[in-house]
């Protein structure tokens, strides 16, 4: 990632945008990254007064689509909407295809947001509890789904398999939304979830929340414990969204995409709507967003280091 001041440009923007803005989702369609990507799309095209197309480019854990615009463009006009495997794909995968700390420039952080272990409605289990015991009892039978190798919440199930000491398979999806549907129906029993993609079915009674990983309980999921109160003390597992674009993009773009959708996470209707999901608007700025990011790739890599996780 590219450090302000040192390789970003100071061009102008020269009344950028005059063509169509395309965010390039690491996710497939239906899950918490792509809508967040949409909500904050949908407005933004009305202030920048050129459409921004939502592009989902999902597979490899992020790798395809992170490589993919890393290798392409530095106009502006093509931007990655990605989140915390970001980090993590460098440690995991032999050869991603990016390198996060080179190839990209921080433009703006758009959520922070837990997972939730969830199981279908009709699941005999009500509780993190009654998980652990039935793992316990047949160690290696109960598989999870997530939503794809060295994504947030194959990370977060991951962490909590090593603390708890438990014996689950995974099971990863393109994408956290066919991971929920074949929740929905019933053909896995259980999931790391992210919450943004998660909530519409907890709030229908389809899915049922076992805990979130957050250190407190979150607010639209008042009775649902956090995995540190379940006996789990110091377990903690968020995860960010944001917008990055191809390192060398000009200064003035990154800024002046960066005031827009702070601007657009700021209307209370948008707050509101991602608030009501699961997430938190955040709207950091570049500077602020590249330190975040910094101190996510240190603390990542001993992550990946403590539960030995790897992919391929």
């Amino acid at each position: 990632m590219c450090t302000w001041g040192q390789t970003a440009h100071s061009q102008t923007t020269g009344g950028y945008p005059t063509k169509p803005v395309r965010f390039v989702v690491v996710t497939a369609p239906g899950g918490g990254l792509d809508v967040v990507g949409r909500i904050v799309a949908d407005r933004l095209s009305r202030s920048l007064g050129q459409t921004v197309i939502v592009e989902n480019r999902p597979g490899a854990g992020g790798n395809i689509a992170s490589e993919y615009v890393a290798r392409g463009s530095n106009d502006g006009y093509t931007l990655l909407e990605t989140t915390t495997n970001h980090n993590l794909n460098a440690f995991i995968y032999k050869k991603p295809g990016y390198d996060p700390r080179k190839d990209f420039i921080a433009v703006v952080q758009l959520t922070e947001a837990p997972s939730v272990v969830v199981v279908n409605s009709q699941s005999a289990l009500r509780s993190l509890k009654d998980l652990v015991a039935a793992v316990r009892a047949a160690p290696g039978k109960l598989v999870y789904a997530h939503g794809g190798n060295g994504q947030p919440t194959h990370v977060a199930m991951e962490a909590f398999k090593s603390v708890a000491k438990l014996d689950i398979a995974p099971v990863p999806y393109k994408g956290g939304g066919p991971a929920t549907q074949d929740l929905l129906a019933n053909q896995v029993p259980l999931a790391m979830s992210a919450l943004p993609g998660m909530s519409q079915h907890l709030q229908s009674g389809a899915l049922r929340a076992l805990a979130i990983t957050s250190e407190k309980r979150w607010p639209i999921l008042p009775d649902v414990p956090s995995i540190a109160e379940s006996g789990y003390p110091g377990y903690k597992h968020m995860t960010w969204i944001g917008l990055l674009a191809p390192t060398g993009t000009p200064h003035d773009i990154i800024l002046r995409l960066n005031k827009e959708v702070a601007a657009v996470l700021a209307q209370p209707e948008v707050r509101q709507r991602i608030m009501t999901i699961g997430a938190e608007p955040v709207g950091k700025s570049p500077a602020d967003f590249e330190t975040m990011l910094k101190a996510d790739y240190e603390a990542t890599q001993k992550l990946v280091a403590q539960i030995a996780l790897k992919v391929d």
